[in-house]
């Protein structure tokens, strides 16, 4: 336990290094929120053509969704790609410290930044905007447990197969994009056509974006979309540990 606490701290002192990571994955959502808004013109006022809610009061789950995309999609298969590719990983396995606890460490500092990434744009969406908090608290934080676990199995498996940093990054900015937009970040799910809206709630990013509205208004959690989310973690994490190659 102890050679993984500090292995740990290490990483997470690299990761602050990382401008962009630290940006994107911990700043860009909350400044997002923000300048939605103040900037968007209409974007505090009350709408019926969105069930008579606020547009920055149905981003608020929205950011925290992009947080989750960036973090488990984005920079969490570039970094264990680099690793690989400096032959990281492959001189660990010789060592009493298995990479496998670099794996593990990594996936313990991107749920960290997640956490701290939504807890800030909680807390600023409330400040400036008077979003509410969450209502169903319980189902909040189970709706966004698994589905971290969901988005972060997609890019594990990435980063299990990607030979280098380049092909890491590519592959995850390819399924980024189109989970950006099935998690409503183009334009919120609640105006998505019916049939669209369906597709999006069988993608990881989709179903967590809903059940955290769900939740935040207030209401249960759904199952189909637990089962969802709940799904992606167990088929692409699992397959992430058989196909995880550490060189």
């Amino acid at each position: 336990m102890k050679p993984l606490i500090t292995l740990t701290k290490i990483e997470t002192r690299v990761f602050l290094r990382e401008p962009l990571a630290v940006f994107w994955g911990l700043v860009f959502p909350s400044l997002l929120l923000v300048v939605l808004g103040l900037v968007f013109p209409g974007a505090q006022q009350f709408s019926e053509d969105l069930g008579g809610a606020r547009l920055v009061d149905l981003y608020a789950p929205t950011v925290i969704g992009l947080s989750l995309i960036t973090l488990g999609v984005s920079t969490l298969p570039t970094i264990l790609a680099t690793y690989r590719e400096r032959g990281i990983l492959r001189r660990m396995s010789t060592t009493p410290v298995h990479p496998s606890r670099l794996v593990l460490g990594q996936l313990v500092i991107h749920a960290g930044v997640a956490v701290v990434a939504s807890a800030a744009s909680i807390a600023l969406g409330r400040v400036l905007f008077e979003i509410a908090l969450p209502a169903n608290l319980g189902g909040f934080v189970l709706a966004f447990a698994v589905g971290t676990a969901g988005l972060f199995a997609v890019g594990l498996l990435i980063g299990a197969l990607a030979p280098t940093a380049s092909s890491g990054q590519g592959i995850g900015l390819a399924v980024y994009f189109p989970l950006l937009f099935f998690a409503g970040v183009y334009f919120p799910m609640q105006v998505m056509p019916d049939g669209l809206r369906t597709v999006a709630e069988l993608m990881p990013s989709g179903a967590v974006v809903r059940s955290l509205a769900d939740t935040w208004a207030g209401q249960s959690l759904q199952i189909p979309n637990l089962v969802v989310m709940a799904a992606f973690a167990v088929v692409f994490g699992l397959a992430a540990v058989r196909l995880f190659r550490w060189e």
